[in-house]
């Protein structure tokens, strides 16, 4: 099986991806750095640059919403070490209602609440909706507030058409932060390229449906592995 590195999104950590180790135990997950010295206008990019960096060889990179955009990043950046392109509710843009910025500002820690719970289904797992309201009161409201203004200033969406490396795209049918339709943005550059939905699940479907999403991982494992 090919490398395969996987990359967390805003106001979350490589945990996100602990129920994927079943079946790519081998997997490296990125722990994105603050970089507290760039702007966020810039922070995507520089995040992409810090996970080539962070690469043992050319892999297959996995990313999750704001992680998706850093993956994005990385295959416009060094082609060759970006063997595979999975992306997992996320788009080529990612608009962030100012509403939510503002709230980050006045009251960051009911609004890293509320979006814990956007992030989950409405009837989610009593343990894992303990576990992530205990990660978001740990959170940093500051590196919150830059990760989400990063996430609104990316757009490629003009610059799609350049990635060539083999894709696929991974959405939730319940998901409040980045809906399927997002997802749906990037076929109109790449009509062909599949779109997986998991169902009965929101914004973290790798951990409320690990079963699910580790059988389409290992699909597109499949599938990449004869391209």
């Amino acid at each position: 099986m090919a490398e395969w590195y996987f990359i967390h999104g805003a106001a979350s950590s490589r945990l996100t991806w602990t129920r994927q180790m079943r079946v790519i135990p081998s997997a490296k997950r990125a722990e994105l750095p603050a970089l507290n010295d760039v702007t966020p206008d810039h922070l995507i990019e520089a995040w992409a640059e810090w996970c080539l960096n962070d690469l043992n060889k050319p892999s297959i990179i996995v990313g999750h919403s704001m992680g998706g955009a850093i993956a994005q990043m990385m295959a416009l950046k060094s082609p060759t070490q970006v063997r595979g392109l999975v992306l997992v509710g996320t788009g080529p843009r990612l608009p962030v209602n100012p509403a939510l910025i503002e709230a980050l500002r006045q009251t960051p820690a009911a609004a890293l609440e509320q979006i814990t719970r956007w992030s989950l289904s409405r009837t989610p797992e009593p343990e894992l909706l303990a576990n992530s309201l205990e990660q978001a009161r740990t959170y940093d409201p500051d590196r919150a507030i830059r990760e989400f203004l990063a996430c609104s200033y990316f757009d490629v969406r003009s610059r799609l058409a350049t990635i060539r490396c083999p894709r696929a795209l991974i959405g939730a049918d319940q998901d409040r932060m980045t809906p399927i339709a997002l997802l749906e943005e990037f076929r109109a550059i790449w009509p062909d390229v599949p779109l997986h939905v998991v169902h009965g699940a929101s914004h973290l479907m790798m951990l409320e449906k690990p079963d699910a999403f580790n059988d389409i991982l290992l699909t597109i494992s499949q599938t990449l592995a004869a391209e």
